[in-house]
């Protein structure tokens, strides 16, 4: 992507948009009615907490369609539910497409994500650009050709921020491997307890 095909925005899709209304709508009135079914609570609590799961899914709604993912000719801003970071191209030390550790543990969660690294190295996550919501790979090569375009001439990697990187590279490979040997024991006691009831039986 040259500076030509900016600005880039990148957003829920309307899709999902419309699942977390039917989520919400369906939600709000089976905690409102549980909160005013409740015995022994006063009428002032019970306003106290309808409001507040108002307040909640309304949140959840606004913040929702909030969050997104822009690229510009001054950097990338993500907005995020709790606040928004704006990266200058020439404060980005990388760019890149990740497999999501959590994809395997919910359902419709994507396949690959994406993060951009600060002047220090550290990670923040692109919002929608993922293989749910964009074809990610194409996207973050572009995203990553405006980055190399607009950085500008005299830009070069940190070494502390690659290696704090690097790093976190590994800590993310520790943690996988740990989770997968963690099922793995599992799912072995499983099997054995499972075969040790059906023998005593």
């Amino acid at each position: 992507m040259n500076a030509e095909l900016l600005p880039r925005d990148y957003r829920i899709r309307s899709q999902q948009m419309s699942a977390v209304y039917v989520a919400a709508g369906i939600g709000t009135p089976g905690i409102v009615l549980s909160v005013v079914t409740l015995d022994g609570a006063p009428g002032e609590v019970k306003l106290l907490l309808i409001a507040l799961v108002l307040a909640l899914f309304g949140w959840l709604l606004w913040a929702s369609k909030r969050c997104a993912t822009s690229a510009d000719l001054k950097g990338i801003r993500v907005r995020r539910f709790t606040g928004s970071r704006r990266l200058a191209w020439e404060d980005i030390q990388e760019i890149r497409a990740v497999p999501n550790p959590g994809a395997a543990m919910a359902k419709n969660q994507p396949r690959t994500i994406s993060y951009a690294y600060d002047a220090t190295g550290r990670r923040v996550q692109l919002m929608y650009v993922d293989d749910n919501h964009v074809d990610v790979v194409r996207e973050i090569g572009l995203i990553r050709a405006a980055w190399e375009e607009l950085r500008g001439p005299d830009w070069a990697p940190d070494p502390r921020a690659r290696a704090r990187m690097e790093r976190q590279v590994v800590r993310e490979g520790r943690v996988m491997a740990g989770m997968l040997w963690g099922c793995g024991i599992f799912l072995v006691v499983f099997v054995v307890a499972l075969v040790l009831i059906v023998s005593l039986d």
